[in-house]
């Protein structure tokens, strides 16, 4: 296919690794995705949740830094996905995915799996791992019924946090709770990091 769009660096700027970073009012959770043209539930990469007593900067960093090193990227820029891989993906995703939630709303006392994905900011994290080292830190706007990015304009530039990834486990996760505190939300639900004594 001759597409002049799809230069080497474009290619290359494509393929990317990614985690999320999702604080909840009861726990932190970090998981790996894989990419598909869209995210994923990673089937093989790190996941992991704690408490917010657990959940200290280098703890935070340590299970990101594994999240998105894990994260794999199946995208074709350049051709489509044989139906058959896609489904066959999908079925043991969805299945990783549900014994994770079912493990956070049992260890935190949710009632119901549903209930541990509300009131809750996501960052996401996104290593565009072909052309640097660079992790990019994406508060995102919290939405009834999920979250959504901000543009990537000059505007919003303050709900961006780059940092390296040979940054410190807990560098990396500084930075990380620094991009949580950047979420938006209606404003009686923020949630906010417990003050330092």
């Amino acid at each position: 296919m001759n597409n002049p769009y799809l230069t080497p660096e474009r290619i290359a700027w494509l393929h990317r690794k990614n985690a999320d970073v999702v604080l909840s009012p009861k726990y932190i959770s970090i998981k790996s995705l894989e990419t598909w043209g869209g995210q994923h539930f990673s089937r093989t990469g790190w996941c992991a949740h704690a408490s917010w007593e657990e959940a200290t900067p280098q703890w935070i960093g340590e299970n990101f830094r594994k999240a998105i090193e894990t994260s794999e990227y199946f995208g074709r820029p350049t051709g489509r996905f044989e139906p058959e891989e896609y489904e066959a993906m999908e079925v043991v995703s969805d299945a990783r995915r549900r014994a994770f939630e079912a493990d956070i709303a049992t260890t935190y006392g949710y009632k119901e799996v549903v209930n541990i994905g509300k009131r809750c900011d996501l960052v996401f994290g996104t290593w565009h791992y072909r052309v640097d080292d660079i992790i990019i830190l994406t508060a995102s706007k919290r939405r009834a019924g999920g979250h959504s990015a901000w543009p990537d304009d000059a505007k919003h530039q303050d709900k961006r946090i780059h940092i390296s990834l040979s940054a410190s486990d807990e560098e990396l996760g500084l930075a990380i709770r620094e991009a949580l505190s950047r979420c938006e939300a209606p404003r009686p639900q923020k949630i906010n990091w417990p003050k330092p004594e």
